[in-house]
């Protein structure tokens, strides 16, 4: 019998000067969904995580309603904060992972 790993989820809970933004989910078959939290989305006064989803921008709250999904690598703003090139490689060698898993990645970077 094969296992159906496709269902295997980790999820990271973002946040940002103590405010919860949301959870990134990643699944081992390599899809990325990023869910702000209402609390975040809703919140005049949050911190901005990006320019795009900063409250004086107009489309902000309607861009962060729905999950942003990607597969392998990150949504561009989460990826922007990864390191690249040799670096990113040397990493991805000590992880044993792609360097397109940016999810494991970010998810040891942000332990260390």
């Amino acid at each position: 019998m094969i296992a159906d790993t496709s269902s295997e989820v980790t999820v990271l809970r973002l946040t940002l000067h103590d405010a919860l933004v949301g959870y990134l989910a990643g699944f081992s078959n390599g899809r990325n969904v990023l869910s702000f939290a209402d609390g975040f989305r809703d919140n005049p006064e949050r911190p901005t995580f990006s320019l795009i989803t900063h409250p004086k921008m107009l489309a902000s709250h309607k861009l962060m309603t729905d999950p942003w999904v990607r597969r392998q690598r990150l949504h561009p703003v989460l990826s922007n904060l990864l390191p690249e090139g040799a670096l990113r490689e040397l990493i991805a060698q000590a992880l044993k992972v792609h360097v397109d898993n940016e999810f494991h990645i970010l998810s040891y970077l942000g332990e260390h």
